[in-house]
């Protein structure tokens, strides 16, 4: 059952960092690029053993179960990894796969199709008595939506049935009005259609300060084991920007507690691949079984980094019929790791996607620095994928340790062609609250980040055009003159006109 060739269905940095394990388990690979001309933008085309289009724009082709299972069948491959994202929860493909006979890095099916949806999922962790937050049913009609509303309680939470990365959850208080029920409710349909062709969503009690506790499972099918926690709590519009591993939150009873659930609930559906439990969690310590994401996470390398557990080995072991080849003892946390998110957006302009072609790019490096990247000069960033562009990752035997690292290497990164959130990471890592650890998944709004971050003054190690400056960065420029000018003419008792010092 050994595997000797993978078609990896991603693309970007989770595609190269498959590549990379297959070639140290000796494993050919077979990448895919959209169209023909764009292999340059792909950099996994230039690192798997052969690669071909799928003759789509944009991520069309990703999401095409039948052009990947051809690609497959062409190349000869035994098995397909979807990464993360595209077609990595879809079990009417893993279906498919398995329908031709190729194998599907990941659960089987029906385990995609039990954790698919959000609200039986939740029903099998209570059956387990895992502890949930109060939730609805399925909604289907106003009368359910009044019913639920009155039940739960402001505040609660609207979210998608299946589906994620943040779509259609709206937060609802107890100063919404009827009228603005329903008219939410609209608009969550609305965008729920458009991003999965499904209108299903639920209610669900909303905790303000909560904190978001994932817990990382690989299991063989017999038995499952967990690679301890995660804390995904910086988040913006409920979308993951900062994690490290462990949490500073969690004592080693209520780790080991939450670890033993996880574990429960995947050896329950006999799971097979890498799983995350997640949970969310209130100020006193109470934890919430939220779902279940049957992948790779997006996270995973600072659990690699406590843990020296490589995921995708042990996934791809797994899918070849293997037994895991650690048990529960043999996991140990060792350190503190952090990762930063780095996306082209513009947090000085509420975050908006920043497009473009990368002019120069230089990663950071150093003991305990680890990129996970695809850029390199000349790369164009397409509005039509995900707007990650790196993580980076840093290591340290304490979690000071790690920030510092953290610090020094967003300080060292340069990419210039597009704006990115690396100044947000630095306002966050100075920020006191995250520094001692007590912050929640509101952190940001709370904590006014943002707010530090326009007023910061721009520190620039290189010479910048006036091109290069977006308005903010200018006006706080131009702030910082007018003060050092005044202050000199205080000395010197100059009365001249502000314009006169701008000349200046």
């Amino acid at each position: 059952m050994k595997i000797r060739k993978i078609v990896i269905a991603n693309r970007g940095e989770i595609a190269l960092r498959i590549i990379r394990t297959c070639k140290e388990m000796g494993i050919k690979t077979v990448a895919l690029c959209p169209l023909p001309g764009q292999e340059r933008n792909f950099l996994e085309t230039n690192l798997a053993d052969e690669y071909y289009f799928l003759n789509e724009e944009g991520s069309a082709g990703y999401l095409n179960p039948k052009k990947i299972i051809e690609i497959a069948k062409k190349s000869r491959a035994d098995a397909i990894h979807p990464g993360y994202g595209f077609l990595s929860e879809n079990w009417r493909f893993a279906r498919l796969c398995q329908k031709k006979k190729i194998r599907f890095i990941g659960p089987n099916f029906y385990t995609l199709k039990s954790f698919e949806d959000k609200i039986e999922a939740k029903k099998i962790a209570k059956r387990l008595n895992i502890p949930t937050l109060p939730a609805s049913d399925s909604i289907k009609t106003k009368k359910d939506i009044f019913k639920w509303a009155v039940r739960i309680k402001p505040p609660f939470i609207f979210k998608a049935q299946r589906g994620g990365g943040g779509m259609g959850i709206r937060v609802i208080d107890d100063q919404t009005s009827s009228n603005e029920l329903l008219g939410v409710t609209l608009g969550i349909q609305r965008q729920l259609a458009a991003g999965f062709s499904d209108f299903d969503f639920f209610l669900e009690k909303y905790l303000p300060e909560a904190k978001h506790i994932e817990f990382q499972i690989l299991g063989d099918g017999k038995n499952s084991v967990h690679l301890g926690e995660r804390d995904c709590t910086v988040q913006r519009r409920f979308q993951k920007l900062l994690e490290e591993a462990p949490s500073v939150f969690l004592d080693e009873k209520t780790r080991r507690e939450m670890g033993e659930l996880s574990v429960r609930l995947c050896q329950k559906l006999k799971y097979q691949g890498a799983a995350t439990v997640e949970f969310l969690m209130d100020r006193h310590h109470n934890y919430y079984f939220m779902e279940v994401n049957p992948r790779i996470q997006v996270e995973h390398p600072v659990t690699e980094a406590i843990t020296g557990i490589d995921i995708v080995k042990e996934q791809i072991r797994i899918a070849q019929g293997e037994e895991l080849s650690i048990s529960q003892s043999d996991v140990n946390l060792n350190g503190w790791a952090i990762e930063a998110r780095i996306n082209a957006e513009d947090p000085l302009k509420n975050f908006r996607p920043s497009p473009g072609k990368i002019k120069k790019y230089i990663p950071s490096g150093g003991q305990g620095i680890f990129v996970h990247s695809f850029l390199h000069d000349s790369q164009e960033i397409y509005p039509f994928f995900d707007s990650l562009l790196a993580k980076i990752i840093a290591y340290g035997k304490t979690r000071k340790e790690a920030v510092e690292k953290l610090n020094r290497a967003l300080d060292e990164t340069v990419i210039e062609g597009v704006a990115t959130n690396i100044s947000f990471f630095k306002a966050v890592l100075k920020n006191k609250s995250f520094l001692s650890g007590d912050f929640y998944a509101n952190f940001i709004e709370k904590n006014g980040v943002l707010k530090e971050l326009i007023c910061a003054p721009p520190s620039r190690a290189r010479k910048l055009s006036a091109e290069e400056l977006t308005d903010e960065e200018i006006a706080s420029i131009v702030f910082q003159i007018y003060k050092n000018m005044k202050g000199r003419e205080a000395n010197r008792g100059s009365g001249w006109t502000m314009s006169q010092r701008l000349k200046m």
